[in-house]
C-alpha cells in the first residue's frame, strides 16, 4: 500500500490490474480442473497404537445384558460387593499387558 503524501488522486495502471485479474482467472480455473483423486490421504498408525489395536476384545458387540442388568439392580439395592483381591489381581495383570504393548 503506498501513501500519497502530495495529495493527489493516485493513479492506476490499467494493464497491471487486468494482468492480475487474468492470473487470478486462471489461477482458480486450473485449481477448479484439477481431479479429486489427485488429493489422496494417508494413515499410518505407530506400532504403539497397533499394539493397542491387538488388545482390544475381538467383538466389543457381544454384550451379555442379562449379566448387564443384574449387576445394575445389585448396585442399585447395595448388595454389590466388590472382591478387591480378584480387582487387584486384574488391574495388575493390565498393568502388565499395557507395559508389554508400549515396551515394543
Amino acid at each position: 500500500m503506498s501513501i500519497n503524501i502530495n495529495r493527489q488522486a493516485p493513479q492506476t495502471n490499467l494493464v497491471i490490474e487486468q494482468n492480475k485479474a487474468q492470473k487470478q482467472k486462471d489461477a482458480s480455473a486450473t485449481d477448479n480442473t484439477k481431479a479429486p483423486s489427485s488429493n489422496k490421504d494417508s494413515v499410518q498408525l505407530t506400532p504403539q497404537a497397533q499394539n493397542l489395536n491387538k488388545m482390544k476384545t475381538p467383538s466389543e458387540s457381544q454384550v451379555n445384558m442379562e449379566r448387564v442388568e443384574s449387576l445394575k439392580a445389585a448396585i442399585l439395592n447395595g448388595d454389590y460387593k466388590i472382591n478387591s483381591e480378584q480387582l487387584a489381581e486384574k488391574l495388575g495383570k493390565f498393568e502388565n499387558d499395557f507395559n508389554k504393548a508400549f515396551a515394543n
